[in-house]
């Protein structure tokens, strides 16, 4: 019973994480109904593990549960995204200057290395001036930003932090594919980094405040051209993401 119990969790976080993973990355996009037995079928899972990430990501806020209708995914809108916005600054200030208040030399080490790999997975491809593994970008631009804050020491500072960067992702992905090559991502997250290790607060808190408006107005740009905050209430479910599956 005990071994049915874990493989049945560990079924449901691996169910879990993958769908968080669609959805922060806009696989699955914004306003996209879900159909849980389809999603079951497609993913080779059954329906309670699905539903069970479903919910989990309703708590997130990160897909929305409709009375009779099911789920779909959370719409973004630029309302959102300005007050999302407003509301990382502050966090993601009070987070670095209480790091850099707090910070050793074990600190400034973590954020070397983070940046070391960030910069590595920086290089562009020719073809299409996008990150060459956008899936592994995705997880050093993480840990590269969650380096900066880790001297932080307020528990729910950091967890409010963490919240907003999630939410955040989906906007942020949509911003890497439009605007790749109009921006220097690497000098501004060096930038970041020598800011953090030079102690400087107020570079630093002003440098994060340029960094997150620039992925805002990059979004607001491109994507409200586009009409596809308008346009996403009520998307069908379509799956367009692929189902290979990642390695373990």
């Amino acid at each position: 019973m005990k071994l049915i119990e874990t493989s049945k969790a560990s079924l449901t976080q691996a169910t879990y994480e993958r769908l968080r993973d669609e959805v922060l990355s806009c696989r699955l996009t914004p306003g996209e109904r879900i159909n849980a037995k389809e999603l079951a079928d497609l993913l080779e899972v059954n329906v309670g593990a699905v539903r069970e990430a479903l919910s989990r990501l309703t708590s997130e806020d990160l897909v929305v549960a409709e009375p009779q209708k099911g789920f779909r995914v959370a719409p973004i809108s630029a309302e959102d995204l300005r007050d999302l916005t407003a509301v990382r600054i502050e966090i993601e200030s009070m987070c670095l200057q209480r790091a850099i208040s707090r910070g050793d030399v074990t600190w400034e080490a973590a954020i070397l290395s983070a940046y070391h790999r960030l910069s590595k997975a920086h290089q562009v491809s020719a073809a299409d001036s996008l990150p060459n593994d956008e899936r592994n970008w995705g997880y050093l631009h993480s840990e590269f930003h969650e380096s900066l804050v880790a001297a932080c020491d307020s528990r729910w500072l950091l967890r409010l932090r963490a919240m907003l960067f999630r939410q955040n992702a989906r906007y942020r992905n949509l911003s890497v594919s439009l605007t790749a090559s109009d921006r220097d991502l690497d000098a501004e997250h060096k930038a970041l980094m020598e800011a953090m290790l030079a102690r400087d607060a107020g570079k630093a808190v002003k440098l994060m405040t340029t960094h997150i408006e620039l992925t805002t107005d990059a979004v607001l740009r491109h994507v409200e051209r586009s009409g596809l905050f308008e346009g996403q209430a009520n998307q069908p479910a379509r799956y367009g993401f692929s189902t290979r599956r990642s390695p373990a």
